[in-house]
């Protein structure tokens, strides 16, 4: 047996032998869900003693109730994920599930087909799972969660394939071999994973699309819009934030129902400045990390879990040049007429590649609205414009991931400076007011929490990215 998964934090353990895979949760993971468990179930006990403290008033009790309740859930879902069973194992012979509460041993004669296909997981968030649906006549005993419709047969839903964390491309690649026909892959931007075209085309008529821009290159670009957000991130905390808390607290000193006032009106300021601002960049950065490929007639787009089909013979193709919309840089812009695709890099203006610029403004051109047909010539200017060059560099890609992984765990930093400034706020309100303080601390409390969490995503994210960097080098 090798081992051909990666073991960097927060990652499934993947095995795979001669004959199929394993899958399994690492035993880090449950150790630091158990740690996570221990914190607040450890602040129990002060906070419980606090009920029974004499001259405690109701409104704290009340309050030191509310607070033991929000620890005893958080703890309560540490353990349980702590002790939760994660083992799947597939092989020439079938399907070895072991997950939570659900045993089953599966043949290849009881199952139909495994499918991949996105299925909704909260609002407007698709993401992608799967399935195994079985041959008629066989019953899985499927547990209430893990049930599942599949083309309106019953099926299993293993898993969504970003709970465990593993490696999609090689993950597709593995079930290809093992599933052969029974594999149906619905999703587009698992499309390119599978072994051939040919393949690709008939699981899911479509084509897709490469990255944009490629390679290291994307990853450069990401960095420079990172570094105008945080300048606006900047900006908006010197300009914004620290006037609506120095407000606060002055006109607290004064009359406590004006500083509470004046707080949910500096709430609402905060909040609309960063929505307005600070966001400027993330629909570039979005379209950066964007999946993209052609449908027929559809142009379908993956961010992170959620997928979008646009129809480009709507009439609603439009091409913007660079400056048509705020937050893009020098990018030229496929919309509709919000931007959905990028047609240039917003960091150097460079153009896509003349072949997929071409395969856009085909089926652009056989629309039957002016305005799709107006949009591929403008789309076939643009080719004749694009140079081929390759930009990939594979050598310096793991790397500069890594930069970029740096780069934002400063965030970090950052929002640890904001949260500070709130917490010292709710301070100074403490010794002049009666409840405001109180109600600023109280609300301080999960904003740490969250924090914490923000905290731990980022640095498990930073670990795996230089995990890969080492495994790229060496």
């Amino acid at each position: 047996m090798r081992f051909t998964g990666e073991r960097g934090p927060g990652r499934v353990a993947r095995f795979v032998d001669d004959d199929g895979v394993n899958l399994r949760r690492p035993v880090s993971s449950r150790v630091l869900a158990g740690v996570f468990a221990a914190l607040p179930a450890g602040g129990l006990g002060p906070l419980v003693s606090l009920q029974f403290t004499a001259g405690g008033s109701v409104s704290g009790r009340l309050c030191t109730g509310l607070i033991s309740l929000i620890a005893l859930f958080m703890a309560a879902s540490f353990l349980s994920y702590a002790l939760q069973r994660f083992q799947v194992d597939v092989d020439r012979d079938g399907w070895r599930v072991r997950i939570g509460r659900y045993r089953r041993d599966l043949r290849w004669a009881e199952i139909s087909a495994v499918v991949i296909e996105n299925r909704e997981r909260g609002r407007r968030q698709m993401a992608p799972a799967l399935y195994l649906v079985p041959d008629p006549g066989v019953n899985l005993d499927v547990p209430s969660g893990l049930r599942a419709t599949v083309d309106g047969r019953p099926a299993v839903r293993l898993f969504d394939l970003d709970e465990p964390k593993i490696e999609e491309r090689q993950f597709v690649r593995d079930l290809v071999g093992l599933a052969g026909d029974r594999l149906e892959v619905r999703v587009h931007r698992l499309n390119v994973m599978l072994p051939s075209e040919d393949a690709r085309q008939r699981l899911n008529g479509g084509k897709a699309l490469p990255a944009f821009p490629p390679g290291a290159e994307g990853v450069r670009t990401q960095r420079w819009l990172n570094r105008r957000r945080f300048l606006l991130f900047v900006g908006w905390y010197l300009f914004v934030v620290v006037p609506a808390l120095l407000l606060t607290g002055f006109t607290a000193e004064l009359h406590e129902l004006l500083g509470a006032v004046v707080a949910v009106l500096g709430l609402l300021a905060v909040v609309a400045a960063y929505a307005q601002f600070v966001t400027l960049f993330s629909d570039a950065t979005n379209l950066v990390d964007t999946k993209v490929a052609i449908a027929g007639t559809e142009l379908v787009r993956v961010i992170g879990d959620r997928t979008f089909r646009d129809d480009m013979h709507g009439g609603t193709i439009v091409v913007l040049p660079p400056g048509a919309k705020r937050g893009y840089g020098r990018a030229w812009l496929l919309g509709v007429p919000y931007a959905v695709a990028l047609l240039g890099d917003p960091r150097t203006g460079r153009l896509r590649h003349h072949d997929d610029l071409r395969a856009l403004s085909a089926v652009l051109g056989e629309s039957p609205h002016e305005t799709d047909r107006a949009a591929a010539r403008d789309i076939d200017s643009l080719a004749l414009q694009s140079q081929v060059g390759d930009s990939t560099e594979p050598d310096g890609a793991e790397n500069a991931r890594l930069w970029m992984s740096l780069t934002k765990a400063g965030r970090i930093l950052a929002w640890a400076v904001v949260l500070g400034s709130v917490l010292l706020t709710g301070g100074w309100l403490l010794e002049s007011t009666h409840h405001l303080g109180d109600a600023v601390l109280l609300i301080g409390v999960p904003l740490v929490a969250v924090w914490a969490l923000y905290a731990l995503y980022r640095i498990l994210e930073l670990l795996g990215a230089a995990w890969d960097a080492v495994r790229k080098n060496h």
